[in-house]
């Protein structure tokens, strides 16, 4: 149930600033130092979203597989349960009196406990190009070892977070496409799309190796297509990538 509240806007240093009573606050679980996204919504609203956890495609993947095994698992016992129905002939369930049906009900089980094993192998292959398609390498002045994603057939992106000289953070995107490489910058407080530099041949960690040097890579479980993030990111990746850095001290 949606909480609607009418509070007014007040100027304090310079800033316009917005009180939430706590019967907004409340139902989302929004407390003192919590980290959230505010997005404008012309013209004449404010989104504000609550950053939660984050699941990695990893995980993801395999979660899925654990829950397929057991389905696995289930169906096997079933199975088990209509074959001895129909073997001491004791039929429980509606249709196992019938001999052709019990056995058209055994063969189904069987069938759909081998599209089991195919679907499994499927997300374990997933998991494996998400894992072992990974490069780990050793950057200069860093101790401990960084893995970066390889780059899939298809057109994907890695992304990290970098600051600038001044101070400033953004979010980067590598894209390596038809032996040229990319990189597009991402404003790490609004998301806003930065003026990205010329396309070089080559590999990303080569050619834009002056970034990573002192970037932190990044990791989504949905990467957006870079192509449809011109103008800035969806807010949901602002979310996840913001999640992974560190708060300014």
């Amino acid at each position: 149930m949606s909480v609607r509240e009418i509070v007014k806007v007040r100027m304090v240093a310079g800033s316009l600033v917005v009180s939430l009573p706590q019967s907004v606050l409340e139902p989302v679980g929004l407390k003192e130092g919590d980290r959230v996204v505010v997005e404008a919504s012309p013209p004449r609203r404010l989104l504000i979203t609550k950053e939660g956890k984050i699941m990695t495609s990893t995980q993801r993947l395999e979660m899925e597989i654990d829950l397929l095994e057991k389905k696995k698992i289930a169906m096997e016992s079933d199975l088990t349960y209509k074959a001895r129905q129909h073997n001491d002939g004791m039929p429980c369930d509606q249709g196992m009196e019938d001999n052709d049906v019990a056995i058209l009900m055994l063969m189904q089980l069987v069938r759909d406990r081998d599209r089991l094993d195919v679907e499994i192998a499927e997300k374990r292959m997933q998991l494996y190009e998400v894992q072992a398609g990974d490069v780990v390498v050793l950057r200069p002045g860093r101790a401990e070892e960084e893995v970066v994603p390889s780059l899939p057939l298809k057109t994907a992106s890695v992304w990290y977070h970098w600051i600038d000289k001044d101070g400033h953070g953004y979010f980067l995107a590598f894209v390596n496409r038809k032996g040229s490489c990319s990189v597009r910058r991402f404003d790490v407080d609004s998301g806003m799309a930065v003026r990205s530099e010329k396309n070089r041949k080559g590999d990303f960690r080569d050619s834009f190796s002056a970034y990573l040097e002192k970037a932190t890579l990044l990791h989504l479980s949905k990467p957006p297509r870079v192509e449809d993030c011109k103008l800035r990111l969806p807010s949901s990746t602002l979310v996840e990538l913001r999640q992974q850095i560190k708060p300014k001290s």
